[in-house]
């Protein structure tokens, strides 16, 4: 069976029939199964850079099961593919079209989509379809495609500047030329994969009525997702509904908007089938987004006593072929360039900072956008620094941290510091590593020849961005205000709905254990909906650390005023003044003990027995609040380790990681532990272990686990896990924790490393550590194998 009648009808992308449809239920994608439903397989690209010459698709189409085959020449012109926004530092305009159109700019853009009754035929009628290339010159590295001659990966940029700022604030060239010392550093961070346990996935179905389309979807932003499918496919939002079903995994990779679930919703909208689509691990290697690759050219001014006076930087971010619909590509570059100084007092700074378009796969938001580079950048060039001066890489720290009796302190990129405590977090740190005998015993405590090396980083978080502070320019989506909804149910039972799902954070249990503290309630007797826009009212999602923040605070006001109405109606029911009664154990009781009502009764008695009670006092329990922080909070962190280098392989090994973070109040420390740990987790892949490699041509090479290493327990060491939080000027005091300690686990390990290798002359400045460039920068000659 063929489907031709696409075409735009009114205002929408909707055929002339319907066909009802059942709902579908499931925990995971994976598991979200309709009757009739149809599979989606994609043709990915083969070259990195390449016209279409032709696309031959009619074996495909004739294959038996198949339903549908679509290329890129019949999409255009039915919807609107992905445009950048422009804005003062945009190189040019980059459009994503859904499916390739005349031209394909990274190894994996797909260029065709098969529906079929069943995965395996999909993916077989894939295999039959026919693509003949013209191969285009490719570009590889971003300071290779800034070059006047490189090849264009968009007509419209010129030197493949997707985006480029320049930026100075403060007497920078006086303070380079009145210095004591200036240190200078070049640094390189590979290309990194979120790897997240489950990809993306959805299930798109049409259904006549209600919401024409539902789509179950692996996503962080469900209402985002929302708001876009609107647009683009020309439904109005209440036609759409979005379900973020249990996610596995996230860390930035999910909060982008990709062309396979926008397809998969269209050809559900024109087929009148559930549409699904799972990416396999292949897939997600070469088509979900990238992170990091970025080249760091840094200098630091500082007077006679280690006070750094001025930062000079010059930043190159590769960011793949296109413009990540939402973000942008500027969140690699001006967030590593915009958030350098970290902790550390700047007074005056300069930067060119630059997204280059390359032939590669596009690049994203991965925890802790940008901040990894900036801190372990910085943080090699203090301890080069304090060599240079002959003092303790801590003390030179002590001297340039933003101090609490500074507060609020304003740096020279324009952010604000308050309410964190970054020397008290070194102190701790410092303290509890034993940090003057970990120096004591460094030549003599490594075994069998090898290196032992020190690190210490510390770093600033900003968390909670509310409207106040942008994300970037050029970015679709710039945070707003969150909204929480609190009802209480005729059983007594409380309700939470907000729409910030959870990849494995426990936000939904967070939101309860504050429900719970505000109104007296067991923690039993509070749920939480976090994951569907039909349930939940407006909210941005989950991204950028800030939940605690946003989803809490909304709890607080809303638990507040839904407090109040509960007391007010249990003191006319218990003929007792408000001011003498509380909420204990999900009942309202007096003071003294002597007369109590469970909220169960007087939910009963307010929606069924509402008869002898005053209108003024039974105004419903059902609380929406709205809650912005403005400006963010700052979450800080120092993290100390101590490595051994083996000079004959080049392994390192961590024997020893201290970590102590300022998150602001705790809410649940087992779920606090479990951010903290699995961020130094990923920070240790990403400092030893992780790089998507890429050859001349364009060509990804590192597309499985067997060549594309992630830290198993094997890699992970205890890690000793320590507080000095303060409160953030945020209700409720809470601040983020979910990115922060990939900062410090990046610049620690590398710093540590760097340490070992100085002792035998060695420096380090291209990351990933793997045992050859380690070698290399021992100078170790290296041999074919």
């Amino acid at each position: 069976m063929r489907f031709s009648n696409e075409k735009i009808v009114g205002k929408s992308v909707l055929p002339d029939e319907a066909i009802p449809l059942l709902e579908g239920e499931g925990r995971f994608i994976n598991d979200i199964s309709f009757s009739g439903m149809y599979h989606v397989a994609f043709l990915r690209s083969q070259y990195a850079h390449a016209r279409l010459v032709s696309v031959d698709t009619e074996a495909a189409r004739a294959m038996p099961g198949v339903i549908k085959v679509m290329t890129g020449a019949e999409l255009a012109g039915k919807v609107e593919p992905f445009r950048s926004m422009p804005n003062r530092f945009s190189g040019g305009e980059s459009v994503q079209h859904w499916l390739a159109v005349d031209k394909v700019r990274f190894c994996g853009e797909a260029i065709c989509a098969v529906v079929a009754e069943d995965r395996a035929t999909a993916e077989d009628a894939v295999d039959l379809i026919e693509v003949d290339y013209d191969p285009l010159p490719v570009v590889t590295k971003a300071r290779e495609g800034e070059k006047d001659d490189a090849p264009r990966i968009h007509e419209e940029c010129a030197n493949n500047h997707l985006i480029k700022r320049e930026y100075e604030r403060g007497e920078v060239d006086e303070a380079f030329a009145n210095a004591h010392a200036v240190v200078e550093r070049s640094f390189h961070i590979g290309r990194k994969q979120a790897m997240c346990l489950e990809g993306r996935g959805c299930v798109a179905a049409f259904r006549q009525g209600s919401f024409k389309l539902s789509v179950w979807m692996s996503h962080q932003l469900p209402y985002v997702v929302r708001h876009y499918l609107a647009k683009h496919l020309k439904l109005t939002e209440t036609d759409v509904r979005v379900i973020a079903a249990q996610t596995g995994g996230g860390f930035g990779q999910k909060a982008s908007i990709y062309p396979e679930e926008f397809l998969c919703s269209y050809l559900a909208l024109q087929l009148r089938r559930p549409i699904k689509w799972v990416e396999d691990r292949l897939e997600n290697m070469v088509a979900s987004t990238h992170a990091r690759e970025n080249d760091v050219e840094l200098k630091i001014a500082f007077d006679k006593d280690g006070h750094i006076l001025a930062l000079d930087s010059d930043i190159w971010a590769d960011v793949g072929a296109y413009s990540t619909y939402l973000w942008s590509a500027g969140m690699e570059p001006l967030q590593i360039a915009g958030l350098m100084p970290g902790p550390y007092k700047v007074p005056a700074m300069r930067y060119v900072t630059r997204g280059v378009a390359t032939n590669k796969t596009p690049v994203g938001p991965y925890r802790a956008v940008g901040r990894p580079t900036a801190s372990t950048s910085l943080e090699l060039l203090l301890d080069d620094a304090a060599r240079q001066l002959g003092m303790d890489p801590v003390e030179l720290r002590k001297r340039n941290l933003i101090t609490a009796d500074l507060m609020p302190y304003r740096n020279a990129n324009n952010l604000l510091h308050d309410h964190v405590n970054y020397e008290a977090c070194l102190d701790l740190s410092a303290a509890k590593a034993n940090y003057q005998k970990l120096r004591e015993e460094q030549e003599s405590a490594a075994p069998n020849g090898r290196l032992r090396g020190i690190g210490v980083a510390c770093f600033a978080e900003l968390t909670g961005l509310g409207t106040s502070t942008a994300v970037g320019p050029g970015t679709l989506l710039q945070p707003g205000r969150d909204a929480v909804t609190l009802r209480l149910e005729t059983s007594g039972a409380l309700t939470i709905a907000a729409a910030l799902p959870s990849q494995g954070q426990r936000i939904a249990t967070a939101m309860c254990q504050v429900a719970a503290d505000e109104l007296g309630m067991k923690l039993e007797d509070v749920n939480c909906v976090t994951n569907d826009t039909a349930m939940a009212p407006y909210g941005f999602g989950t991204f950028a650390s800030r939940t605690a923040v946003f989803g809490s605070g909304a709890v607080i006001k809303a638990a507040q005023e839904l407090r109040e109405r509960l007391l007010a109606l249990g003191a006319h029911l218990l003929e007792t003044p408000k001011e003498e009664l509380g909420i204990v154990d999900s009942a309202i009781q007096t003071l003294d003990r002597t007369k109590s009502i469970s909220l169960a009764n007087l939910a009963e008695q307010s929606f069924f027995s509402a008869k002898h009670i005053p209108d003024e006092l039974n105004q419903g329990f059902e609380i929406t609040s709205f809650y912005d922080p403005k400006f963010g909070s700052f979450a800080a962190g120092a993290h100390t380790v101590v490595v051994d280098v083996d000079p004959e392989t080049g392994d390192v090994e961590i024997v020893r990681y201290v970590a102590v973070e300022d998150v602001g109040r705790v809410i649940n420390p087992a779920v606090v532990e479990g951010q903290i740990i699995g961020g130094i987790a990923q920070g240790i892949g990403e400092a030893l272990l992780e790089e998507l490699i890429y050859d001349e041509e364009g060509q990804p090479r590192t597309v499985t686990l067997a060549d594309y290493l992630v830290p198993s327990s094997m890699e992970i060491p205890k890690i000793e896990l320590h507080h000095a939080n303060t409160p953030s000027g945020a209700i409720g005091g809470f601040k983020g924790c979910g990115e922060g300690s990939i900062i410090g686990a990046v610049g620690a390990i590398a710093c540590a490393i760097n340490d070992a290798l100085s002792r035998k002359g060695g420096d380090l400045q291209a990351f990933p550590a793997t045992p050859e460039r380690v070698l290399r920068a021992l100078n170790v000659e290296m041999r074919d194998a």
